[in-house]
């Protein structure tokens, strides 16, 4: 039985999105794979580069508040993981109480930052007295609520809500309607090409001088390569130095790809190849 891990505890969105996305997936795995949550994603991403586990499922990225930053920077510390799959997920966040109440006596609110991130407006409007507690998952805060007797609240899924037998107080609170999440699947061997609408994510590390971004930017215009996403993250080794996450369409050993990467050789910029696997389909769009 192949093992799949998720960021937990159970309730949490990436229990409900890894659920989904096996749904459309039969054939990933032969048998019914065994669902392990994680209390972190570096642990998890970790004990998949360890082969503790054969899968890792991850949030990358949401349409409200941008890049997952600790999975980008902990994919850019392992060795030989690949993403598979990506799916987007559409998130709709809840406040969530052990019993109905006033919002106005709410005087804690608990969930991971990104799912405070994405209610910032309906939390300054509603609730501007109360408390925000950060939480490593939006699971984690509601199952923290679930056991105290007192007016705090927990932003999280309805799933969360039932298997921790908790009142709904209100529905999608988030600011934006298409608010949704973007997982990636990551495994330990490099996807097979699709039947061409892939698409291939790198880690490029360029020297910290004048037009180093420019360069990198201009390999992929001279092939008319498509980039659907550029971010900037620490390098964590000098204070102003960046490395960049780079989405492009197309398959990683596609020529003109290749020859971008020829390029980046030559021009001594490094890369890490961090996947490239099918785009996800618009079926799984479920907004």
């Amino acid at each position: 039985m192949q093992k799949i891990g998720f960021l937990g505890p159970k309730g949490s969105f990436s229990e409900e999105a890894i659920l989904l996305f096996l749904a459309a997936h039969p054939d990933l795995t032969a048998t019914a794979p065994d669902l392990i949550p994680f209390s972190t994603i570096p642990k998890l991403l970790f004990a998949c580069n360890d082969h503790e586990i054969d899968w890792a499922f991850v949030p990358l990225e949401n349409s409200t508040e941008g890049q997952v930053g600790v999975t980008m920077d902990t994919l850019g510390q392992t060795e030989h993981l690949f993403i598979t799959h990506e799916f987007i997920h559409p998130i709709d966040q809840c406040l969530l109480a052990h019993e109905s109440m006033p919002l106005e006596q709410i005087e804690r609110i608990y969930s991971h930052e990104q799912a405070i991130g994405q209610c910032r407006d309906f939390l300054e409007n509603h609730l501007p007295n109360a408390q925000q507690i950060t939480c490593l998952s939006t699971a984690e805060a509601a199952h923290r609520i679930s056991s105290i007797r007192e007016n705090w609240a927990a932003i999280g899924p309805r799933r969360a809500a039932r298997l921790y037998n908790l009142h709904i107080l209100k529905e999608c609170i988030q600011d934006a309607t298409l608010n949704a999440t973007r997982f990636v699947m990551v495994g330990h061997n490099l996807a097979e090409m699709s039947d061409g609408d892939d698409k291939t994510s790198l880690l490029v590390i360029a020297e910290n001088t004048p037009g180093s971004l420019y360069r990198i930017l201009g390999e992929f215009a001279k092939r008319h390569i498509n980039l659907s996403r550029i971010e900037s993250r620490p390098s964590k080794r000098i204070l102003g130095e960046y490395v960049f996450f780079v989405d492009v369409d197309g398959y990683v050993f596609a020529p003109p790809i290749q020859d971008v990467l020829w390029a980046f050789k030559e021009e001594h910029i490094s890369v890490k190849l961090l996947g490239s696997y099918p785009k996800a389909h618009p079926q799984e769009r479920t907004f």
